[in-house]
């Protein structure tokens, strides 16, 4: 553990992204090349493994280099933040000038299918509501939290016209728990939760038929066996076909062509097929301490933008993985959330990596100060 301490602060916390990444890598083998090579080998195959490897291995340089080299608190000025504001409004107007263009029904991704704004905007909303309710103090008049809030509102109507209205809402739960991390007062934070509600809400109930699809799919998948209930069906059936120990390491059936997001966002249900309960029990466990350090970084930091960063970095990823596992068991409804450091995602990846390196920033400045 003294040898990862040189490449992050948090040493523990390193080792479990590592193994979440590992078993991700792998479980992207044996989904693109194991399958490849039962047919003759095909080059293609290592396309999507070399992408993720070296998306890791560059990201884990940015992480290290951020954590070490970033001094956190002179990102807590107006320009530094407002500007990232407006470069992540500007990418996901993009995204529906480009969904324009093109004539897409859907479309989150700016180039291909592997950047997506989206991603950079959690990071980007994090830090935004750390700064404001930093510089604001203990807020309590709804007044001095309107800006927040319309910054909040209109990342998230952008996102509801991809359209990705489970991002969306994602957005909204996650910037108003952090009003409350940052010490907002209960009678601004009420309001604002009423209205993120409210919101949320609407956003469900006007999405037409899309929504509609999923959450039938959710209630009654083996109603459209076929269609809007299909991958939620292969989901559940590479959980059955797991048993309790699993097929074994590259002998998943499911990935072969009935589920056909096994890499991405079902990557949970080829884990549970090939290295059942243990396996996913594992992963779980891996992400219980990946939280539970960050928890206890943001708790050391006496200062309420470094702290906001870091229980926003350790908020993304508990939600992200708390959802992500309720869709693959069908306990929600299908939502395109990854598993953090597991699924394949090439932008949910790097933006997992750059929060970890901003928080591994302020971290390391509050060891500076206790060894001083």
């Amino acid at each position: 553990m003294e040898r990862l301490s040189r490449f992050y602060p948090d040493p523990v916390l390193l080792f479990a992204v590592f193994l979440l990444f590992l078993i991700g890598f792998l479980n992207i083998v044996s989904v693109r090349v194991t399958p490849a090579l039962l047919e003759g080998f095909d080059p293609e195959a290592l396309k999507k493994p070399i992408l993720f490897l070296t998306a890791f291995v560059l990201g884990s340089f940015l992480m290290s280099f951020m954590a070490f080299a970033l001094n956190y608190r002179k990102l807590n000025n107006q320009r530094f933040i407002y500007g990232a504001v407006m470069l992540s409004v500007v990418l996901l107007v993009a995204v529906l000038v480009k969904k324009l263009i093109l004539g897409k029904p859907i479309d989150r991704w700016l180039i291909g299918s592997s950047v997506q704004p989206s991603e950079l905007s959690k990071i980007v909303l994090i830090l935004f509501v750390a700064y404001y309710v930093s510089r604001k103090g203990y807020i309590t008049k709804l007044r001095f939290l309107g800006w927040a809030v319309l910054v909040v509102l209109v990342h998230s109507v952008l996102l509801m016209l991809q359209p990705d209205k489970g991002m969306a809402i994602f957005v909204l739960v996650l910037s108003w728990a952090l009003l409350w991390i940052g010490g907002v007062s209960p009678r601004v934070y009420a309001p604002v939760g009423v209205l993120f509600g409210i919101t949320g809400f609407l956003i469900l109930a006007f999405g037409g038929e899309y929504i509609q699809k999923r959450f039938s799919a959710w209630r009654d998948p083996f109603g459209d066996t076929f269609g809007s209930g299909y991958q939620v069906i292969q989901s559940l059936i590479a959980f059955m076909q797991g048993g309790f120990f699993g097929q074994g390491y590259g002998k998943g059936l499911q990935k072969l062509g009935p589920l056909t997001q096994a890499d991405t966002d079902y990557a949970l249900a080829t884990l549970g097929e090939e290295l059942g309960f243990p396996g996913v029990f594992f992963v779980m466990v891996l992400y219980v301490v990946v939280v539970w350090r960050l928890i206890r970084m943001a708790r050391e930091v006496p200062d309420t933008f470094g702290r906001v960063i870091v229980a926003g970095v350790a908020l993304n990823v508990a939600l992200s993985v708390l959802v992500n596992v309720l869709m693959t068991v069908n306990l929600l409804p299908p939502k395109g959330t990854p598993l953090p450091f597991v699924s394949y995602g090439i932008s949910n990846l790097t933006a997992n990596l750059i929060g970890l390196g901003l928080a591994g920033a302020v971290y390391k400045r509050q060891i500076e100060v206790r060894t001083l």
